[in-house]
């Protein structure tokens, strides 16, 4: 989710292609071992998994590339993601490839003299994003409702607001520095 209110959705490819996966994958546990048709079926399943790949690979280069048109500056989240990937979360932070993406996008900012700029995520869907309140929520509640300033915005809005304003603020703090 931008500040500017644009969501964009993960596409879940491992997920879409997994009933594939299955199937390459039961052929290959079908074969006997060492023989050619499993080294075939292997090298099935491997094209099939290349493809997953790839396409995540395709959709963060296209997906970077056009939040870099847009923006001169990106603050992300700095997540602990190997730490995610080992939770119940694990299969949806992994087909995410939020990892990837993050280099990606630092790579090609980098390349075109643009910044990428982590800001810690304590606290960024729970703090209010208008008078800074924190208000405690569980996750299941997806929309920010300050009772200090009666501001109503999505809680993933309300988060992408505070990154950017933490991100412009370390920004201006390195600038003062230099």
């Amino acid at each position: 989710m931008t500040s500017d209110d644009e969501r964009i959705a993960a596409p879940k490819f491992l997920r879409k292609a997994e009933r594939k996966l299955k199937s390459a994958q039961r052929r290959v546990s079908r074969r006997k071992k060492g023989s050619n048709r499993r080294k075939k079926a292997i090298k099935k399943l491997g094209i099939q998994h290349k493809k997953v790949s790839d396409t995540r690979k395709d959709f963060h280069f296209k997906t970077a590339n056009n939040l870099l048109k847009k923006y001169d500056v990106v603050a992300v989240e700095k997540l602990n993601i190997k730490g995610l990937a080992r939770t119940i979360l694990a299969k949806s932070v992994n087909d995410a490839g939020w990892g990837q993406f993050i280099t990606i996008l630092s790579n090609k900012a980098e390349n075109a003299g643009l910044k990428v700029i982590a800001v810690n995520p304590n606290g960024t869907s729970q703090e209010c994003s208008s008078c800074g309140h924190k208000v405690k929520k569980p996750l299941s509640q997806r929309t920010h409702n300050c009772p200090n300033c009666k501001v109503s915005l999505c809680r993933d809005l309300n988060a992408s607001i505070n990154i950017k304003n933490r991100g412009t603020h370390g920004l201006k703090a390195q600038s003062m520095s230099s």
